[in-house]
């Protein structure tokens, strides 16, 4: 979209304004539909867990009860299935976190079985690696499982208390983790998501969110216990948008929250039922990467479907990218952990954020 010369004169002569308040913070996501209910057949669920969508919108749900994964379109549309209760290749015993990776393999981790099984996106068996133990490439409740950019996978090893990294064909590279409440330490390993820079973020039981490098390194954390807004009661899942926002299912306070990735508060929704948008134990979510955000509502028996703001760079939620957007950007200019115009999430208000503004002007689409 094209910028005009009198957006620009404004910009340059605005610069030094003080910051404006903003219109409000993000409201909560909008309810689409849902699809399962509770039994066996095409379409329903045992208490799903882990969730994931492809490059074509394709939803993925770990059938946990029915131990078996099934693929839907992006409406909820039933397309195959695969999986039964054993230790077979194929088979899964109380399957659990599931991602995909940059070629479109599907791994899922197995709690009852100690291992990861990688497919296609029809379900065919490639391989499988992992078993019972405290060695490397061993587990002990394999838990949340995520992809990066160069497709190694990464395994909560709940149990354990530590994160494993393996290539995409189960090659061990490295862990971290041991028991504790510090930096690095965790008190049970729950979700894992990546983000579009290859950082890993861990939920951890103690409750808090960790966010590490690559390899390892810790970068920050946040949450405490409790049912305020950045506090958590058992958070499971986790998942990244293409904005670098993090969505955590808070378990067992029936409801989803969303943060910055750099842990400041966005925005929550959900309360205990089975009403549009409650939730009865939600452990899977999952953000597709188009404006949408699916998630595993656990004892519910389906999948919920929400649009969260089609333009994060509304500032002042006018449904329209434009001068005052620029203008809320400008007064934010700087150190500003957590502000809305920190699109990149690197705790700065900076050159990278108004030239994403300045390339997204006009109608929110």
């Amino acid at each position: 979209m094209g910028v005009s010369t009198q957006a620009w004169s404004i910009a340059l002569c605005c610069a030094l304004l003080p910051s404006n308040a903003l219109a409000g913070g993000d409201p909560p996501p909008e309810f689409m539909f849902q699809w399962g209910s509770n039994g066996a057949g095409e379409g329903q669920f045992s208490g799903p867990h882990g969730i994931e969508v492809d490059d074509e919108g394709n939803v993925y749900v770990v059938d946990t009860g029915n131990n078996r994964v099934q693929k839907f379109t992006s409406e909820g549309d039933f397309l195959l299935t695969w999986g039964s209760f054993g230790a077979g290749e194929g088979q899964f015993n109380h399957p659990h976190g599931v991602g995909i990776g940059p070629k479109g393999h599907i791994y899922v981790a197995e709690t009852g079985n100690h291992r990861v099984q990688k497919f296609t996106t029809d379900g065919v068996f490639v391989t499988t690696w992992g078993s019972f133990g405290n060695g490397d490439g061993q587990f002990q409740h394999t838990h949340g499982l995520a992809v990066d950019s160069k497709g190694n996978v990464f395994v909560a090893d709940r149990n354990q208390n530590r994160v494993q990294k393996f290539t995409g064909d189960g090659t061990f590279i490295m862990a971290w983790g041991t028991t504790g409440t510090g930096d690095g330490e965790f008190t049970g390993t729950n979700g894992v998501a990546i983000d579009l820079q290859d950082n890993v973020f861990v939920g951890d039981s103690s409750p808090r969110i960790q966010k590490f490098t690559n390899d390892g390194g810790f970068i920050t954390s946040w949450g405490s216990s409790g049912a305020g807004d950045g506090q958590f009661n058992f958070p499971r899942g986790l998942s990244t948008d293409e904005f670098g926002n993090v969505y955590v299912a808070d378990r067992n306070l029936h409801r989803m929250q969303r943060f910055t990735g750099i842990g400041a508060f966005i925005t929550k929704w959900g309360s205990f039922g089975t009403g549009e948008g409650q939730f009865n134990l939600p452990y899977g979510v999952r953000a597709s990467g188009d404006g949408f955000v699916y998630v595993a509502d656990s004892s519910n028996h389906r999948v919920q479907k929400f649009r969260v703001i089609p333009c994060p760079w509304d500032l002042d939620r006018n449904n329209d990218i434009g001068v005052g957007d620029l203008l809320i950007l400008l007064g934010a200019w700087g150190s500003n952990k957590g502000h809305p115009a920190d699109f990149d999430g690197n705790g700065d208000v900076g050159v990278s954020d108004f030239l994403e503004l300045l390339g997204n002007w006009g109608p929110c689409e």
